[in-house]
């Protein structure tokens, strides 16, 4: 089940990512459901879902520089340090997270605009920083209520440390 959701919902986010990617705005949004699923299922579960989208999203816009993927994982891996530093409960993990994110995310639009010599993301720098960085915290803590409601209903664990899921301390004795 948590390979299929981690399938799954990775998809459904790179859907909107494309549409939004065709009118100049990159917004990562792979990225939140990554970091989500390395809060709840497994480190494993965050790099395959990044790592998987980064490289859809390099090879659907046929990009000359595949760096995404490790672009992706690396960004995830520090917001999931932030969220761990949090203790992921808090509400403020997520929209701590969602803000780096969305910081992370806009400062990998802008070198890589500037290496591969393609547009600068949205309007200006200023307003992509707010809408990202705002954006990216709203949407990391929905996304979160969303889908800790749904591995609720479906027995998984939710998003937070190893220790406080009863389901992984028993997985690991």
């Amino acid at each position: 089940m948590k390979t299929f959701l981690t399938i799954f919902i990775t998809a459904l986010l790179i859907v909107p990512e494309l549409f939004c990617g065709n009118v100049g705005l990159a917004l990562g949004l792979p990225i939140f459901a990554a970091l989500f699923f390395s809060g709840s299922f497994g480190i494993a579960y965050g790099i395959a879902a990044a790592g998987c989208a980064g490289l859809t999203m390099d090879l659907l816009y046929a990009r000359p520089l595949l760096c995404s993927a490790p672009v992706w994982i690396l960004i995830t891996f520090a917001a999931g340090e932030c969220a761990m530093r949090l203790r992921m409960r808090t509400p403020e993990a997520p929209l701590a997270a969602g803000f780096i994110i969305g910081t992370m995310q806009l400062i990998w639009n802008i070198l890589y605009a500037l290496t591969a010599g393609t547009p600068f993301p949205g309007p200006d720098i200023f307003s992509m920083l707010i809408f990202q960085a705002v954006g990216g915290s709203i949407f990391m803590l929905l996304l979160t209520l969303l889908f800790d409601a749904v591995n609720f209903r479906c027995n998984l664990p939710r998003f937070s440390p190893p220790e406080n899921n009863r389901q992984d301390i028993g997985r690991r004795i």
